[in-house]
């Protein structure tokens, strides 16, 4: 393991001998044993073998962020690691190319890298340290194992997928992903935190339940810091969401179990919402061109939605890569700017302008 900065110095020195698009990243964080979320295991590979850098160990890290701004890296399921890095060193990759999305476009059900290993090398990934709190010291030797498997075999798999890729014409397919996913990596982290609360399956919620989630999610927030544990383990999204909704229509909901302290800092938080005026609930958000203003807006859904579907099950793919029901939506509200708003190869497919060699 690099723990030294003098170590990290001639390992950067390394990887900037290496070719363009010949490095393997993978990270570990303890996100699932604490608040205060830290990078805590840097993996590296390339041509000449696997690197494991300890930044938690290196008080001076520009060696490592220096290479990084100017290199292009795999790495497998890059959006949490995007975070992890802007997070703790403001910066991303020149380019990421991801298996993960490689491995999609081929049409694998089963795409996360142990399944992928197995397929491409008959190899079983141990998941045992899965969920290990890698900010402990020392790494157990079956850790580092564990880590080392996670970036010793993607250049071997990654040669194998683009020689795939290339054969059935995907390849630009892929560039311009894994350059559209960098970049809502880059957009996601500059986003205002101030509407972090607004969680997966808000939806349901009007103006009021809004407020409710909003109230109860920097409840939890605060209590997840004060024992600088993850917010799951104070109370979950979907418990969120349905205090939210009782809240909503006006209905009793009763603290979560804990300690006293933490059950009056809830009942607080409720009170405090149901002080609010109306016109201070959060605003449902804009859903752009809404459908109740095109008349045959479900018509046209419905046309798009079979030539994702016809066009996917001839290229054995996952339908929602060519384009997601937000994407589809869109379309079917305004063609132009749902036109406008997909990637070109999406755009092409959709329009019809494929060759016989993609669909064969």
């Amino acid at each position: 393991m690099i723990t030294e900065v003098a170590s990290l110095r001639q390992w950067a020195e390394r990887a900037k001998a290496q070719p363009r698009g010949r490095t393997v990243l993978d990270l570990e964080a303890d996100s699932l044993h604490r608040y205060h979320e830290r990078l805590c295991l840097i993996q590296y590979a390339d041509e000449l073998g696997v690197e494991i850098i300890d930044p938690l160990a290196i008080n001076d890290m520009s060696p490592f962020c220096e290479w990084l701004a100017g290199a292009q890296v795999w790495m497998h399921g890059a959006d949490y690691d995007m975070s992890l890095l802007k997070r703790a060193y403001g910066v991303l990759p020149d380019m990421i190319l991801d298996t993960q999305i490689a491995a999609r476009l081929l049409g694998h059900e089963q795409f996360g890298l142990a399944a992928l290993v197995e397929y491409f090398y008959g190899i079983k990934l141990s998941k045992k340290n899965q969920k290990a709190d890698w900010s402990k010291r020392p790494i157990s030797p079956a850790m580092q194992e564990y880590a080392q498997g996670d970036v010793t075999y993607i250049l071997g798999m990654a040669d194998r997928m683009m020689d795939r890729l290339r054969s059935l014409g995907r390849y630009e397919w892929f560039i311009e992903s894994c350059k559209a996913n960098l970049e809502r990596g880059r957009r996601r982290h500059e986003t205002d935190r101030g509407e972090a609360w607004r969680i997966r399956g808000c939806g349901c919620l009007n103006r009021r339940g809004l407020a409710a989630l909003r109230s109860l999610w920097l409840w939890r927030e605060d209590e997840a810091a004060r024992v600088n544990k993850p917010v799951f383990m104070v109370c979950s999204n979907q418990d969120l969401l349905e205090r939210s909704k009782l809240l909503q229509e006006f209905r009793v909901t009763a603290p979560p179990r804990g300690h006293v302290g933490r059950q009056a800092r809830y009942r607080r938080a409720v009170a405090q919402f149901q002080l609010l005026d109306e016109e201070e609930y959060p605003m449902l958000p804009r859903r752009g061109n809404s459908p109740s203003f095109h008349p045959h807006f479900e018509e046209h859904l419905e046309m798009w939605t079979h030539r994702r579907d016809t066009l996917a099950l001839s290229l054995g793919m996952d339908a929602s890569l060519i384009a997601s029901r937000a994407q589809l939506e869109v379309l079917a509200a305004d063609e132009q700017a749902g036109l406008a708003a997909l990637m070109n190869w999406q755009r092409r497919l959709l329009t019809q302008e494929v060759s016989e060699q993609l669909l064969a």
